[in-house]
């Protein structure tokens, strides 16, 4: 985690502590929900799941800014103000393969699986495909953030090779307008509050993610529209993509012997007002979520488990999950795929999403 985000981390910590004080007559309780950046989707869900909980209610939630990445992993298991946290799957996947794998598996619980994070690279005119970013200066995101993983391990399974910095979504952004770097990678439901704002004139346009042999272990095939984008997406363009996952994630111990209590408040709200959330005028990746979904390797919070368990029917149903492939999201054009490829990977999205995927 950078020092900077550090410090930011342990100023919003230092809020957490201090909020409790005006509502200690009314007993209220302050949990600890870290996402990602100021300029991310999840800090707009964060936001969204917070409202949800009355002034008075014994439970409120306190969202803080983080990286979905590695420094939320490691607040969440050592810092007693953060209960829970988003986290990418890849930054789940690059620390089993750095060896944490097990451990985090025996210290962390699942509280809910989300939706596919979309995988936005912003270039400048000059920039036609991935190809040209050859030997160019590419911003990842901060170092162990969700974004940064993925940047790292998408452009290392094409076998592209560039420069990668370290910016923040926003500074990449001013960056990438001054033509001091060539591409921004950001990671995020779609549609990204910061890449809504880009205007068409500025140069910079979304580049396509083609999807192949060499992606399909980890990602999965998706796309742009003008919907998602009116300024960087023609009318009836499809511009393809892929996508990797985001969970909500909680500590088994914590230092605070409260937080099992607080979880599991915030587990009973959520889950109880999911429908709310859903609503039209909310972000639009809370209808693609599926409360039932699992995550391979690693346990739910008894909380969830067991609300689920006395509601197996109150579930809520992504959209996106149809049932057939012909019922399928339309796939990206160009990608070449044949029928019996389009069945087989929309079976798989389906395993993703009742949690039997990656």
């Amino acid at each position: 985690m950078r020092a900077g985000s550090l410090v930011f981390g342990l100023g919003l910590i230092g809020l957490l502590a201090g909020a409790s004080a005006p509502d200690a007559k009314a007993e209220t309780a302050w949990l600890g929900l870290i996402s990602g950046d100021a300029a991310g989707s999840e800090t707009v869900l964060a936001a969204d799941m917070a409202s949800l909980f009355a002034p008075n209610a014994a439970v409120r939630v306190l969202p803080m800014l983080g990286d979905a990445g590695a420094g939320n992993i490691a607040l969440l298991l050592d810092d007693s103000h953060v209960d829970i946290a988003f986290v990418s799957t890849d930054a789940l996947a690059a620390a089993a393969s750095g060896g944490a794998g097990a451990s985090l598996a025996d210290r962390l619980e699942l509280v809910a699986r989300l939706y596919p994070q979309e995988v936005h690279i912003l270039a400048r005119a000059e920039i036609g495909s991935l190809a040209d970013l050859a030997g160019r200066k590419v911003n990842f995101g901060p170092v162990g953030s969700g974004s940064a993983i993925t940047a790292a391990s998408l452009f290392k399974a094409l076998g592209i090779a560039v420069q990668p910095s370290s910016l923040d979504a926003s500074a990449s952004l001013e960056q990438l307008k001054r033509g001091a770097i060539s591409a921004a990678v950001i990671v995020g439901g779609k549609p990204s509050p910061l890449v809504s704002a880009i205007p068409a004139n500025l140069g910079i346009h979304l580049v396509p993610v083609p999807f192949g042999a060499s992606l399909e272990a980890a990602y999965l095939p998706t796309h742009f529209e003008a919907d998602d984008y009116p300024n960087l997406v023609q009318p009836g363009e499809e511009l393809s993509t892929v996508a990797t996952g985001l969970v909500l994630l909680a500590a088994k111990s914590k230092s605070d012997p409260g937080s099992p209590e607080r979880v599991a408040r915030f587990v009973d709200t959520l889950f109880s007002r999911f429908s709310e959330l859903q609503a039209p005028d909310r972000h639009p990746k809370w209808r693609e979520v599926n409360l039932a979904a699992s995550l391979p390797g690693f346990k739910r919070t008894r909380a969830a488990e067991t609300w689920l368990a006395k509601r197996p029917g109150e579930t809520a149903k992504p959209i996106v999950a149809r049932a057939s492939a012909a019922q399928a999201p339309a796939l990206p054009e160009g990608l070449g795929l044949s029928a019996d490829q389009k069945e087989v990977l929309f079976k798989r999205f389906m395993e993703w999403q009742r949690g039997n995927g990656r």
